[in-house]
C-alpha cells in the first residue's frame, strides 16, 4: 500500500467531491488528479529523478498540497521549508536537504537564491500544462516525506519518512478518528510541520474526505470557516484549542464539529474539560514525534473520560506500539514511570546524522527520550523528558504538572511552565479576554496545589504567549527569560 494509490482510489470514488479549499480555491479531486500529472510531469521534464528531493517554501495553500503529492508521482522527495525560516538558518535547510529544484512562493524567491538555492519554481506556475497521460512512479518503498525535528534540543534533524509505514500510519488514525467521506476536516496548523501531514490531508484521502486550510488566520475566522462549510473534524495545537474554545463562537449546539484532535505537545485535562462542556464535543490527544511520520498513542472518541482527566492522551496505535520501558528496554508494570519506547514502524536514519540515529534505536526500539507512564487498561501519559528524570525527582514533579496546575485557574487562557539555564523554574501564563488576576492570586494559587520544590520562581502574566512559526508555545524564548525579570 502507498500515498499515491489510496489517493487515485478517493479519485475514482469521489471524484466531484471537494478534495481541499482556501480561502481563495477550491479543488475537487479530480482535478486534483489532473493537476498533479502535470505537476509531476514536469518535475520528470526538469531532470528530477528517483529520490530527487524537492525543496517546497510557501505558506498554506492548495497549490502548495498539489505541488507535494505531483513530487510523490514523480518519486521525488517533498521537503518543506518554512516559508518563514529566519535567512540565518536557510542555509543550514539547503544544504542538508540537498534539494536539485525548489518550489517557493514567489515573495521568497530571492531570500532562497540568497541562501545558496540554484533553482526556483514559482509555485503557482508549477504544472499549468496539461498533461496527456497519467503519471505515477511511486511505490510502497517510495520516499514519503523529509520531516525534520523542532530542533529544541540541536540543529533540527531530518528523517526520510517512507511511503508504506506512513500510508499504514494514517490509516489507523483515520479509523480512530472514525472518519467518513462526509467529514471535513478543518486543519490550523501549517503545512510545514508534519502534524497536517498526518493528522489531516493523508487521513482524508483513506476515506475521501475533505479538507479546508485556515493555518495562520484570526480566530474569528477559523470560526467563520468552519460555519460556512459545515466542518467536522478540527485539528490544532493546543494554544489554538484554547483560543478556539473561548472565542464568543464557542457555543454549544452552534458548533458543527463532531471531535477536535490535538498535538504538538502535552494536552492540559482542563481544555478537554472545556470542549466537553462548551462544545458537547471529545478533544483527541494525540503523541507522536515529527521524525515518526504518524503517532504512537491516541485517543479515541469513546475513551474513559475519567482517564483523560487524569492527563492520560490515550492508548497505543497498532502500527507503532510503544510502550514505557527501563533502561534495558525491558517493559515496566503499570504505574511506574519509564522511557517512553516503540517497537516498530518507526524511521530508518536521521539524515546525515548516523551517530544520532545509533544513540535514539539502541536495543532495536525506538527511544523517544520522553518519560511516561502506563495506566492497567494500556492508556499512556507524557510527562516530561527523559533528561528531567533527576531535577523532577528533587522538585518532586515535572513541569507538566505545574503547567496543568495552572490551566486550572479559570482566568488563564494559556499557560507555559519552563526552566532557565540557571535550573530556576517560571510560569508564564496568558488570561482569557475580561478575565483579571494578579500574578501573585496565580503564584498562590498554585503554591497550593504542587510541591514546594516544583514552584516557580515567580509567575508572569504575558499579554501574548510568544508562539514558533507553527503555532507551539515557544518555550526556548520563555526559558532564556527565567531569572531575567
Amino acid at each position: 500500500m502507498d500515498i499515491v494509490q489510496v489517493f487515485q482510489r478517493a479519485v475514482a470514488r469521489h471524484s466531484n467531491r471537494a478534495f481541499l479549499f482556501d480561502r481563495q480555491t477550491t479543488i475537487t479531486y479530480a482535478q486534483a488528479e489532473a493537476r498533479t500529472n502535470a505537476i509531476a510531469a514536469e518535475l520528470l521534464e526538469r531532470g528530477l529523478s528517483d529520490g530527487d528531493t524537492l525543496g517546497l517554501a510557501a505558506s498554506d495553500r492548495v497549490s502548495l498540497w498539489l505541488a507535494i503529492i505531483g513530487a510523490w508521482k514523480a518519486n521525488a522527495l517533498p521537503s518543506l521549508i518554512d516559508a518563514r525560516t529566519p535567512a540565518d538558518q536557510l542555509p543550514y535547510f539547503l544544504d542538508d536537504i540537498g534539494a536539485k529544484v525548489i518550489v517557493a512562493a514567489p515573495e521568497i524567491h530571492d531570500r532562497l537564491q540568497a541562501a545558496g538555492a540554484d533553482v526556483v519554481i514559482d509555485i503557482e506556475n508549477l504544472g499549468a500544462a496539461q498533461p496527456t497521460t497519467a503519471v505515477n512512479h511511486h511505490g510502497p518503498a517510495s520516499p514519503l516525506y523529509l520531516s525534520y525535528t523542532s530542533g529544541t534540543t540541536g540543529l533540527p534533524k531530518g528523517a526520510v519518512l517512507l511511503s508504506e509505514p506512513v500510508t499504514l500510519g494514517t490509516s489507523c488514525i483515520a479509523d480512530r478518528l472514525q472518519l467518513t467521506r462526509r467529514d471535513i476536516l478543518l486543519a490550523t496548523t501549517p503545512i510545514s510541520s508534519s502534524f497536517q501531514l498526518v493528522a489531516a490531508l493523508m487521513p482524508a484521502l483513506h476515506v475521501g474526505a475533505s479538507v479546508g486550510l485556515v493555518a495562520g488566520l484570526p480566530i474569528e475566522a477559523i470560526w467563520q470557516t468552519a460555519l460556512n462549510h459545515q466542518a467536522t473534524i478540527l485539528v490544532a495545537y493546543p494554544l489554538t484549542l484554547a483560543d478556539i474554545v473561548n472565542a464568543p463562537q464557542a457555543v454549544e449546539g452552534k458548533s458543527p464539529f463532531r471531535v477536535a484532535l490535538s498535538g504538538g505537545s502535552s494536552l492540559a485535562p482542563r481544555l478537554k474539560r472545556d470542549y466537553q462542556q462548551r462544545l458537547g464535543i471529545a478533544l483527541l490527544e494525540s503523541y507522536g514525534q515529527s521524525e515518526l511520520g504518524g503517532f504512537m498513542v491516541m485517543g479515541a472518541p469513546h475513551d474513559d473520560a475519567q482517564t483523560l482527566a487524569a492527563g492520560f492522551a490515550g492508548r497505543p496505535l497498532p502500527d507503532r506500539p510503544a510502550y514505557i520501558g527501563d533502561a534495558d528496554c525491558h517493559e515496566l508494570p503499570a504505574g511506574q514511570i519509564g522511557e517512553v519506547l516503540v517497537t516498530h514502524g518507526f524511521f530508518d536514519t536521521y539524515r546525515n546524522k548516523p551517530e544520532q540515529t545509533a544513540a535514539g534505536q539502541r536495543g532495536g526500539v525506538l527511544h523517544t527520550g520522553d518519560l511516561g507512564i502506563a495506566q492497567e487498561d494500556g492508556y499512556i501519559k507524557v510527562m516530561g523528558r527523559v533528561s528531567e528524570a533527576e531535577i523532577a525527582h528533587q522538585r518532586g514533579g515535572f513541569l507538566r504538572d505545574l503547567e496543568d496546575t495552572y490551566y486550572e485557574h479559570e482566568a488563564v487562557q494559556h499557560a507555559v511552565a519552563v526552566a532557565g539555564a540557571n535550573g530556576l523554574v517560571g510560569g508564564f501564563v496568558e488570561l482569557k479576554a475580561g478575565q483579571t488576576t494578579s500574578a501573585e492570586a496565580l503564584q498562590h494559587f498554585v503554591a497550593d496545589r504542587v510541591p514546594s520544590g516544583l514552584l516557580p520562581q515567580k509567575t508572569i502574566i504575558l499579554d501574548k504567549m510568544p508562539r514558533t512559526f507553527s503555532g507551539k508555545a515557544d518555550r526556548l524564548t520563555l526559558s532564556q527569560q527565567v531569572g531575567e525579570r
